[in-house]
């Protein structure tokens, strides 16, 4: 008997750099439809979709912080972005926020890199 794959319900994250007004929406689906095909090969189901737009760094984190929130609520197992450098400034805030959401209990899935977690054991 084979192991069945349980789905991983997310909320996915758009955020992409050097964007204008008249770009930014293009590039957002362009983002969403990679992250799609890698959800659907990999039992991944996308509940809900936020997207930065061309907004600062403020509103992404305030984003970010909500989207924790609903783990820590149980309306989601995680989170999936493109690529981790889309939405974090730092190496430092990059395990910030895979931290936040290993704590909260939750998965952060990147496309380039897979899934992201903290092997620590507290």
């Amino acid at each position: 008997m084979g192991k069945k794959n349980r789905t991983i319900k997310v909320i996915a994250y758009l955020s992409v750099v050097n964007a204008t007004e008249k770009n930014v929406e293009w590039k957002e689906d362009k983002q969403l439809r990679y992250i799609r095909e890698y959800a659907k090969a990999h039992c991944i189901r996308i509940v809900k979709i936020l997207r930065r737009n061309i907004l600062g760094k403020n509103v992404r984190d305030a984003q970010f912080r909500k989207m924790i929130g609903a783990i820590e609520c149980g309306m989601v197992d995680g989170i999936i972005v493109c690529k981790m450098a889309l939405i974090s400034d730092t190496v430092v805030d990059a395990y910030k926020k895979v931290g936040d959401v290993v704590q909260a209990g939750g998965h952060m899935i990147t496309v380039d890199e897979g899934e992201l977690n903290l092997p620590l054991k507290m």
